[in-house]
């Protein structure tokens, strides 16, 4: 806490406006935002990583798509999510449509994208995410 208190200028040296305080703030704020943790585990919890992965614009949205849960068979009817169904006859919901192709969550998740995709495809699924 004396570390980053230090960075910041004192007040007998000079008066700070409640804008330069704010701005001070602000920047330290950012700064750990914009720097997230280094883990392992934490590259591959968040939205950018479809567009970091290499493929089809249309298999980076797939992926994209079964990770947010926002697949294209979902519907609201009276303010409650339905899903279309699959070709094995069941609602068609993200966890569903992994199962279904014999996936696990794992390669959604981590650098495995494109052996998911090509799933997707041999299944004939591709159109529901």
């Amino acid at each position: 806490i004396t570390k980053e208190g230090s960075a910041l200028p004192s007040a007998s040296s000079s008066e700070l406006f409640t804008s330069e305080i704010y701005s001070i703030h602000k920047a330290i704020a950012n700064s750990a935002w914009r720097n997230p943790p280094t883990h392992d585990w934490y590259a591959g919890n968040r939205p950018g990583l479809s567009l970091q992965s290499v493929g089809t614009r249309s298999a980076q949205t797939a992926l994209a798509r079964l990770r947010s849960g926002h697949i294209k068979s979902l519907k609201f009817i009276d303010r409650e999510k339905t899903f279309s169904s699959c070709p094995c006859s069941c609602p068609t919901s993200p966890a569903h449509i992994i199962d279904c192709i014999g996936a696990s969550t794992r390669q959604l998740w981590s650098g495995e994208g494109k052996g998911l995709v090509e799933l997707l495809e041999r299944h004939g699924v591709m159109d529901l995410v």
